[in-house]
């Protein structure tokens, strides 16, 4: 039986009963008021209209604080700050939920390096990032990453800023190339800022090389110029793990970057967004927003 909602059901009998939505045996007067309670109860901000959930991104997190270098020295590290904040400022702006992830739902650290000033375009609009994260119950609480994949259906996107931190525990868990490869599946939009898209490798790996479900995709990610220069002018050591560059080219992706180094620079793939630097914010998230509206547009959430 095809499911008619009940004002419709009300009108069509009051037409056959007496032509009128009052003639109901209710009386005139008391038709009318009846009759005028229930339009206000079903239009957009009555008591009884159905209010649509608000679509949920998800927010992919390292919590690591220290990345280990030259094999015997710790640096501090964490998430960097504006490539988190510039993205999911942008994404609640135009009214996506928020929900935030990270390895056993242990809360972020923010680099140190990402409070520079020269990442930023004031010392205002820094002060701005930090009390903004502070004032989300869900950066302030994280899920865990079973968790989030446990509740994958609800999120339309996900999200993942950059920062030296993921490349010492997202990089090694298991639960990333489980996410990853949930809204790859889906065509849901993906985002991966800077380091970032090294995760991408651990999709690779958890499967056959034949079936990488982003084989030939094109994507971005810090150049191994900004790498040379951040390992020897910024953490004056260098991680285990290099060439973020080289590594998607081996894994069969189209590797994308700006001419010169620090240069903002964006790409989108399909359902697929990746950026480069610090630099790269604006970018990254009007690409990133761009796939998100693409993705709602031809599906019925």
């Amino acid at each position: 039986m095809k499911n008619v909602p009940w004002n419709q059901i009300f009108l069509e009998k009051s037409k056959k009963e007496g032509g009128s939505p009052m003639n109901l045996g209710l009386g005139k007067k008391m038709g009318f008021s009846f009759f005028f309670a229930i339009l206000i109860a079903i239009l957009p901000g009555g008591i009884f209209a159905k209010t649509n959930p608000k679509p949920r991104i998800l927010v992919v997190m390292s919590a690591s604080d220290t990345i280990l270098l030259d094999g015997k020295r710790k640096h501090p590290t964490g998430v960097f700050l504006n490539e988190l904040y510039l993205p999911i400022k942008g994404l609640s702006e135009v009214g996506y939920d928020l929900v935030f992830a990270t390895p056993n739902g242990k809360i972020a650290t923010i680099d140190p390096e990402s409070l520079k000033d020269k990442y930023w375009e004031s010392a205002e609009e820094k002060e701005a990032a930090l009390r903004y994260l502070s004032s989300l119950p869900s950066y302030l609480k994280p899920i865990s990453l079973e968790s989030a994949i446990q509740m994958s259906h609800q999120y339309i996107g996900l999200l993942v800023p950059g920062g030296q931190g993921l490349m010492t525990d997202l990089l090694y868990d298991v639960n990333v190339p489980k996410l990853i490869f949930t809204f790859q599946e889906k065509e849901k939009p993906i985002g991966l800022v800077c380091h970032a898209p090294a995760l991408l490798t651990t999709l690779a790996k958890s499967s056959n090389e034949k079936e990488f479900i982003l084989k030939g995709y094109k994507v971005n990610s810090v150049t191994k110029i900004e790498e040379w220069f951040i390992e020897t002018f910024v953490m004056k050591g260098s991680p285990k793990i290099r060439n973020i560059s080289g590594l998607l080219k081996n894994i069969g992706m189209e590797y994308k970057s700006s001419i010169l180094p620090g240069q903002s620079y964006a790409i989108r793939d399909r359902n697929l967004v990746t950026s480069q630097n610090p630099f790269s914010g604006i970018e990254f998230t009007e690409l990133y927003l761009a796939v998100i509206e693409d993705y709602l547009q031809k599906t019925s959430f």
